[in-house]
């Protein structure tokens, strides 16, 4: 029998050991995604932010109004967030005329004004969007552009919208999973209320 090393023990703890390496390779491969992907996030974030103005897709948006405010306001604390559709149509609260960061969801292929991009660039210290219309790719600060990305964007509709929203949310510096920074610790003051009770 081939032992390389001449100890039978140790290489049986080799085989044990590679036979675990393979099963765990698939979950440490997806965790490591995702701290590489928290920390382009983090990267990504932009100092002073107090103003947010989110443009909505009009072929679909994979969260609601409210989920995408708590995101953006995680990410940002004391931001205050405003919405608007394509078309520039204020949802809720209207933005001011000078915002720090602009989120624009806008896609290929969906109506807008010709110079509506110019426009919501000129209000925006950061804008951040999608390769969409004519002018954004050379006037938005950070651009996802689907086209050059075709091998990882899906092709499914709902797949597509929630991958390139995904991808501009962390342009953004907005995760979608939770990543703030840790709170700090209130251990000592919830052990003092509990004993003063007993």
């Amino acid at each position: 029998m081939n032992n390389p090393t001449g100890n039978p023990a140790l290489e049986a703890t080799a085989i044990k050991t590679a036979a675990i390496k393979t099963t765990l390779d698939q979950e440490s491969q997806a965790f490591l995604h995702l701290l590489e992907d928290q920390e382009r996030v983090k990267s990504n974030r932009i100092t002073g932010v107090k103003t947010i103005l989110i443009v909505l897709s009009a072929r679909g948006m994979v969260y609601d109004v409210p989920a995408l405010k708590r995101k953006a306001q995680f990410a940002y604390p004391g931001s205050e967030v405003f919405f608007q559709n394509t078309s520039g149509s204020a949802i809720g609260r209207v933005a001011p005329d000078h915002i720090d960061l602009l989120v624009d969801f806008t896609g290929p292929g969906q109506r807008q004004g010709w110079f509506y991009s110019k426009k919501l660039r000129k209000q925006a210290r950061l804008a951040v969007g999608r390769n969409a219309g004519f002018f954004r790719k050379g006037d938005y600060d950070r651009i996802f552009d689907e086209k050059k990305e075709v091998a990882r964007v899906p092709h499914d509709l709902l797949d597509k919208e929630r991958f390139v929203q995904k991808e501009v949310l962390a342009l953004a510096g907005i995760p979608l999973a939770q990543m703030g920074e840790p709170m700090a610790d209130q251990g000592k003051t919830i052990g003092l209320g509990f004993q003063k009770r007993h």
